[in-house]
């Protein structure tokens, strides 16, 4: 990495977020279902290569104390960021180091789970080989690695913008400045493709909108870092093969399905007995341009397909909603509508009665036999028990959900309590997170984005108010800042906002 990226992110720190894909309990819970046994996310050692800030890495290591992590980053400021908030928290299972992925770091040791997320694509492809080389040196016997990095042929529609921006932006000035130059491009470019009517005016002005709302770190270290290396599928893997690692599975299920391609083109796949060559053809079919890569040492058995039997061996957790009045006694398809954005449609009454059940209880996981008998006891009660002895229907919707990620997997079941108490207290990382940003991690490694005032309430939520308290407080530190809301407008906004805390598992 150059002096001039490095100048970069020390002026323009990376957000650094949880990555819910990145967690270990996810990643154990897919290698499951492809026949490895992977460490149990409890008692578990992780890597994380370009850590950042470590607002991926140090929740996992708050929610998991029986674990051990370690995070390089190359950027000062990141590092002292990070371990600023490790001493704040008092974590001693936890080391962010300023170290490269290109040192030696055969002293700290193998690793049951190794994460580079957003790194890969974005560093000179000495250190893209020094990445897969830790991996495939310091991954434990039955160890994953997560690689994310951008993909053709989905990057090349991306390319002639980031060409425009690297063109146009001044490469001396600093990251501050170049963003400006970078908007100012947009709006010279936007007006003038506005009045052209063909594919490729239209795709560019969408990534211009798209880029005019996202965080100005994305931009810069996107479209305006001097690396951005996107590649093939079967590119990397045969990178990977070099190292010593094998293709395990991606992190979004879905992807892996030729059935989601249409029946066609599942049907011209069906013959190829190749995983990497599908993995490819499926890519060319999607445009695919990211990909998030799981990866085990070579000589690791790896099943070729998901095991459905071991699907049962899982736990599960959603947080969705719905305003339709659910209707189980017909397989009418309704919308839910997933925390994370977007929806999903469900249909069959037990697959119904399954969301249901995980949406009162989340963030708790059940498993597959419990969440199975609660839904047959809520179809029996109040839709048709002739849909009850449908397991088989059930289950292939319920993959779908899972493949999809409007339903979560999980390796093992847990319960957290859902009432909330009388004088609710955030715990340390939340208080922690909301006075450093609006960004806190939930216990299932969800990012909870609050506004202004959210963050304001969190930082004194230490246990000594009531709701009313906590109502007057906000109130007088509102008017304090020169607004005027009305308190009857505030009590329920605070309800709700303790409720969402509560239900991300971020009160004490």
């Amino acid at each position: 990495m150059t002096d001039t990226t490095l100048a970069s992110y020390d002026d323009l720190p990376y957000d650094s977020v949880p990555i819910t894909d990145t967690h270990p309990d996810g990643l154990r819970a897919i290698a499951r279902l492809f026949g490895v046994n992977a460490r149990p996310a409890g008692q578990c050692r992780v890597l994380e290569l370009g850590c950042a800030g470590g607002g991926n890495l140090i929740p996992m290591a708050f929610y998991l104390p029986g674990s051990s992590f370690v995070g390089i980053d190359l950027a000062r400021q990141h590092v002292d960021e990070a371990n600023a908030l490790i001493a704040e928290l008092g974590l001693n299972n936890v080391r962010v180091l300023h170290r490269s992925v290109t040192d030696d770091l055969s002293d700290l040791g193998e690793f049951d789970y190794i994460v580079a997320h957003g790194l890969y694509s974005w560093v000179p492809r000495v250190v893209q080989d020094k990445v897969l080389a830790v991996c495939g040196r310091q991954l434990a016997q039955h160890g994953i690695a997560y690689v994310s990095y951008n993909t053709l042929p989905g990057w090349h529609a991306r390319a002639p913008l980031r060409d425009m921006l690297l063109a146009f932006c001044d490469k001396r000035a600093r990251a501050s400045v170049r963003l400006n130059e970078a908007h100012a491009l947009f709006d010279l470019l936007a007006p003038a493709l506005q009045l052209q009517d063909t594919p490729e005016a239209r795709g560019l002005l969408a990534e211009i909108e798209y880029l005019r709302r996202a965080p100005a770190s994305y931009l810069y270290h996107e479209y305006l870092e001097e690396t951005n290396e996107p590649l093939w599928f079967s590119e990397f893997m045969a990178r990977a093969d070099a190292a010593g690692l094998a293709y395990l599975a991606d992190a979004v299920l879905s992807t892996m399905l030729p059935a989601t391609l249409g029946d066609a083109t599942a049907r011209a796949l069906s013959g190829l007995n190749d995983r990497i060559r599908v993995e490819q053809l499926m890519d060319y079919a999607r445009l695919r341009k990211f990909r998030r890569t799981l990866l085990v040492r070579r000589e690791v058995a790896v099943n070729v397909a998901p095991d459905l039997d071991a699907f049962e061996a899982l736990a599960f957790h959603a947080d969705l909603n719905t305003d339709e009045e659910i209707d189980l006694a017909s397989d009418r398809p309704q919308s839910f509508r997933l925390a994370s954005g977007g929806e999903c449609r469900i249909a069959h009454p037990l697959a119904k009665a399954a969301a249901m059940t995980l949406a009162l209880r989340y963030p708790s996981a059940l498993g597959w036999y419990p969440l199975l008998a609660a839904a047959s006891a809520l179809v029996a009660e109040h839709g048709d028990e002739k849909f009850i002895g449908e397991v088989a229907a059930f289950k292939t919707e319920w993959f779908s959900l899972v493949a999809y990620q409007s339903v979560r997997i999980a390796a093992e079941a847990r319960t957290y309590p859902v009432d909330l108490p009388e004088r609710p207290a955030a715990h340390a990382l939340a208080r922690a997170q909301a006075k450093r940003g609006r960004v806190l991690a939930s216990v299932r490694h969800a990012a909870v984005e609050l506004d202004e005032f959210g963050a304001l309430l969190v930082r004194q939520l230490d246990g000594t108010r009531a709701l009313d308290e906590l109502v007057d407080w906000l109130l007088a530190e509102l008017q304090r800042l020169g607004h005027a809301p009305a308190r009857a407008a505030l009590r329920p906004a605070c309800q709700q906002l303790l409720w969402t805390l509560g239900r991300a598992g971020l009160l004490a």
